[in-house]
């Protein structure tokens, strides 16, 4: 007990040549021609970003069959991505310019074994099995470059504005194990592909397009639903940066985009079925949108960004 007090009472003692040697200590301050690396983290961003990644602990079928109905339509793309990898360059004496960049997505490669149909047509008892693959590519990225304005000391008022661009969406791909032939007009194929069938109307959203060609039922070879469509707009921000330690910083700022374009291209399905007026394999677009395009403004779009910055 007497050594704990002692020690207290030494930590106490010391405080004040601690505190005033650390005010007497010329800090290292950021001059004309340094550059700083660092990451930003916007906490805001978690509760609407694009959702390009499966949740932790999720089946990866589960989120394949749920890309499969991904919206058709156009995302909003003008959040600050959630982390983004930033870096800046004094310039002048109270001017940074700086540039960063955020992606996130995911490419899955799913297989699932199906029936074989052609070797179940030579014996019925076969139990052979042939693999059916979906491949998924969904992806966002945010890339901002601008400059900003800092005024202080150690803790520093930072006044930015940044062009932003924007990315998002993506597509999926099937190869299926059993070709379709004219002798096999409805192969096996994976639960997924079982959407669109023009013997179940209400899974096929453009049964018509097919049935214009004779085809009766059609799988989905590519979908394009929402595409890759991108943003461009002006973001602004306003906070603090605080340099604990000689050349490290921390900072905080309130982020918007008052204003935001959006543009998507054409979307579709390219899908294949057996043409009884051909009498051969054919495939066909089913069309969804033929592109657009939106406008966000306001200030209603706002964020929090954190950051951590290493000046050299």
């Amino acid at each position: 007990m007497k050594k704990i007090i002692a020690i207290v009472l030494a930590a106490v003692m010391a405080a004040p040549a601690v505190f005033a040697q650390e005010k007497n200590k010329e800090w290292n301050e950021p001059k004309v021609g340094d550059i700083a690396i660092g990451f930003t983290f916007n906490p805001v961003s978690l509760a609407s970003r694009l959702a390009v990644q499966p949740r932790l602990g999720t089946a990866v079928n589960g989120t394949v069959a749920g890309n499969m109905a991904i919206e058709k339509q156009m995302y909003a793309l003008s959040q600050d991505p959630v982390a983004a990898f930033r870096i800046k360059y004094r310039f002048a004496e109270n001017w940074n310019l700086r540039a960063s960049l955020g992606l996130s997505g995911s490419h899955i490669n799913y297989t699932e074994y199906v029936q074989d149909d052609l070797a179940k047509t030579l014996d019925p008892q076969s139990e052979n099995k042939v693999a059916d693959v979906v491949k998924s590519d969904l992806n966002s990225g945010n890339l901002a470059i601008g400059a900003e304005f800092v005024k202080g000391k150690k803790l520093k008022f930072v006044m930015g504005f940044s062009v932003l661009y924007a990315i998002g969406g993506g597509m999926l791909k099937f190869d299926y194990g059993n070709k379709m032939t004219e002798l096999n007009k409805v192969p096996s194929s994976l639960p997924y592909s079982g959407w669109i069938s023009g013997a179940t109307p209400a899974l096929n959203p453009d049964a018509a397009a097919g049935a214009a060609q004779g085809i009766a039922w059609a799988r989905p070879l590519k979908t394009n639903n929402s595409g890759i469509h991108h943003g461009l707009g002006v973001q602004m921000d306003m906070g603090i940066e605080w340099f604990f330690q000689d050349r490290i910083s921390l900072g905080a700022a309130v982020t918007f985009t008052p204003i935001m374009f959006t543009f998507q291209p054409q979307t579709y399905t390219i899908m294949e079925g057996f043409s009884t007026t051909s009498g051969q394999v054919e495939q066909y677009n089913m069309l969804v949108s033929p592109g657009g395009w939106s406008c966000l403004y306001g200030t209603e779009n706002l964020g929090f960004q954190v950051s951590l910055n290493y000046y050299f």
